[in-house]
């Protein structure tokens, strides 16, 4: 299974804002529990979105400036960016079929 990218402060622009599909950003913390209860599903996603979308993750402990940017106050946050724009967010991470419910108008079809 595909693993997310992991990004920092130096290549979020890169990957993210100029990327030529939408962007899944999860922002999370090492010590967040439902953090890690996530990394599964993030991999299922980045996996079997893969003609879609990229899945990325920030951990804010190390880029705590990409946080704040986005003021990211809990965690895990999902931020979808479109063209270089952050077009939808949420707390939490839902299994695929709800992520799909939340977040599928924002991707392409394939």
């Amino acid at each position: 299974m595909k693993a997310p990218t992991p990004v920092s402060t130096e290549t979020f622009a890169t990957t993210v804002l100029d990327s030529g599909k939408p962007v899944l950003v999860a922002f999370s913390a090492p010590y967040c529990a439902p953090c890690r209860r996530a990394e599964p599903t993030l991999r299922q996603l980045a996996d079997e979105l893969a003609d879609r979308l990229v899945v990325v993750t920030v951990n804010v402990e190390e880029q705590p400036d990409l946080a704040e940017r986005y003021a990211i106050r809990a965690f895990p946050t999902l931020g979808l960016f479109v063209d270089g724009r952050l077009v939808h967010h949420s707390v939490g991470v839902d299994p695929v079929p709800e992520f799909l419910d939340e977040f599928g108008d924002f991707l392409p079809e394939c």
